[in-house]
């Protein structure tokens, strides 16, 4: 790799990364309407056809496809577990707990039960755990026998399961080269075979998902036409099994689970004549949010158009519902979360983060959709022994959503102070319908007031004074908690700071870290620049840096990664404004 010199940043490069830290210490209305420096975008419940009764839909008997959807709720994915596969043939395959996580335990399925969930999805990946030479690829009993052992525990727990065949989409299906008698096709065909086999005296509650996020070489249209071969020899080996599995529920994906492909599988779909199949997609919102590459906010925009991660949720399920509900094919939003949710506290910003969990819940309910949330370990502790989140707030965020809508600040979840303010200062607020009930801990009339017909609370400057006067050092000084007669809490956080100081740093391509004391201000976003072009990742079609994959923020300092150095010209500069 050729090494690009890095010397002595910050004496021949500006470095101006924008940050959160501007000050909102707006001062209170003199007409008690409420300021807003970002009108947060709240879109109406969408408008929507009833989806017909039509008997025909349960000739079959048992559920329609619309009404299992509704009856497997909400739901949760036991990620990186029987999915997690040591890929490296050279070792060892350990099972389960090949990435990392523990043996899945019966607590832990009652804990996800606990916690509000109806259904549980349940990866499943093969490769490795079948003979591969005795021409059957028979399936390690042992491996099915595991895996049944926990779908049985979550039936006991009253839940819908989704069992699938996952990582193998990726490892060897990917590369089938369209006939039906080469290794890939007709290992997958008696791999469903088996799995069908040995679960079919399953219960309604169990369905069969073919594939995960299948994707294939070719053409955009050569690989439609892989996937629904794939998907009607799945559907037929399942169809074909016996026992219940002549009338079970069977979930088949668009190509890559994209939305936007979800045309080419309603085709399918009403071809096969078939009144229990539901369709699925992933979700994990517009990439540069999700990920953070610069774009932190849900009611941000992105581009020209006006889009902000909020329009394109509402875009992503009115397309599934249009294409689907309406013709009587329920929708499983298979996976559903925020790309950065296991980079670290530093990558998503995090009451953006739960604005999204909460408006996501409200579409499903809104288009009659069951949503999963994607876990891979990092969501609901797998080894404290209590099952809690990980991310307090966030878990808080999930459930509470399950159950109905909740409320939050219109802007931040953190008010940024290098100075006494001389006003008091308001926070607008999202009420989602629901009604505000005070501040844990505080006086409502002397360190806060709410001003009912603005839906807003106004701290006094006083007491913000008082807090300043009390917290000498940078950071958050005090965690409000905002109650609701519904929903979760809002936790809107007071933080000292000052303009961050970064100090010279040198190294190569290998990384460099540059020392900083951020002095309670949050990194917003990066760009890189040589001459008047953008540079680094993505640049040929976007502006900002990618958080945790081009840059990593630390508590003390700031790593450019070697990734970014791969793509990034020689001579550049990191440049962004201040954010105030």
């Amino acid at each position: 790799m050729k090494l690009k010199a890095f010397t002595s940043v910050l004496c021949t490069a500006v470095l101006a990364v924008s940050v959160l830290s501007g000050c909102s210490s707006a001062p209170a209305p003199t007409d008690a309407t409420a300021v807003t420096t970002q009108d947060a975008v709240q879109t109406a419940a969408p408008e929507k056809d009833t989806v017909p009764e039509d008997d025909s839909l349960k000739s079959q008997g048992g559920m329609t496809s619309q009404e299992y959807v509704e009856a497997m709720g909400h739901g949760w994915n036991l990620g990186n577990s029987f999915d997690g596969v040591n890929t490296d043939e050279s070792e060892e395959d350990t099972g389960e707990t090949a990435w990392g996580n523990p043996v899945v335990t019966r607590e832990l399925i009652h804990a996800v039960k606990e916690k509000g969930f109806d259904s549980i999805r349940i990866p499943l990946t093969l490769f490795r755990r079948y003979d591969s030479e005795d021409g059957n690829y028979t399936i390690d009993p042992d491996w099915l026998a595991r895996y049944k052992e926990v779908v049985d525990w979550a039936v006991e727990e009253d839940m819908y399961v989704m069992a699938n065949i996952h990582h193998d989409s990726w490892i060897w299906l990917k590369y089938w080269d369209g006939k039906t008698d080469s290794e890939e096709y007709v290992s997958f065909v008696k791999l469903w075979e088996q799995l069908a086999d040995f679960l079919k005296d399953e219960p309604e509650q169990v369905c069969f998902e073919t594939i995960n996020e299948p994707d294939f070489e070719g053409t955009d249209e050569e690989k439609q036409e892989k996937l629904d071969a794939i998907n009607l020899a799945a559907y037929h080996a399942i169809r074909e099994s016996g026992g219940n599995n002549s009338s079970r529920m069977i979930v088949i994906p668009t190509l890559s689970t994209n939305f936007e492909k979800s045309a080419p599988l309603l085709k399918l779909i009403q071809g096969l004549n078939d009144d229990h199949i539901i369709a699925t997609v992933h979700y994990y919102s517009e990439w540069v949010y999700s990920a953070n590459l610069g774009i932190t906010g849900f009611d941000e925009v992105i581009d020209d158009s006006g889009k902000t991660a909020r329009t394109a949720a509402d875009n992503a399920m009115s397309t599934v519902y249009d294409t689907f509900t309406k013709n009587g094919i329920g929708v499983v939003i298979g996976e559903y979360g925020l790309l950065g949710y296991d980079k670290g506290e530093k990558c998503n910003q995090p009451g953006e983060e739960l604005k999204y969990y909460e408006y996501m819940n409200q579409l499903a309910r809104d288009y009659g959709l069951c949503l999963m949330f994607w876990d891979n370990g990092s969501g609901i502790s797998r080894t404290d022994g209590k099952y809690s989140w990980k991310k307090p707030l966030a878990g808080e965020m999930l459930e509470a959503s399950m159950k109905g809508r909740s409320s939050y600040a219109t802007e931040l979840d953190r008010l940024y102070f290098d100075k006494e303010t001389e006003e008091d200062v308001v926070i607008p607020l999202t009420l989602n319908g629901n009604a505000f009930t005070g501040i844990q801990g505080l006086a409502e009339g002397e360190e806060y007031t709410y001003d009912s017909q603005a839906e807003a609370v106004i701290l006094k400057a006083g007491y913000i004074n008082q807090v300043l006067a009390d917290h000498k050092e940078y950071g958050v000084m005090e965690d409000l908690a905002f109650q609701f007669d519904s929903g979760a809490d809002w936790h809107e956080k007071l933080v000292r700071f000052s303009t961050p100081l970064f100090e010279e740093a040198s190294g190569t391509a290998r990384g460099v870290t540059i020392p900083v004391d951020y002095k309670g201000a949050d990194l917003r976003r990066i760009s890189a620049f040589s001459g008047e072009e953008h540079t680094g990742p993505h640049s040929d079609w976007w502006k900002y840096l990618e958080n945790t994959n081009a840059f990593q923020v630390e508590d003390d300092s700031l790593v450019l990664d070697e990734k970014f150095f791969d793509e990034c010209a020689e001579g550049f500069l990191l440049a962004g404004p201040s954010y105030t």
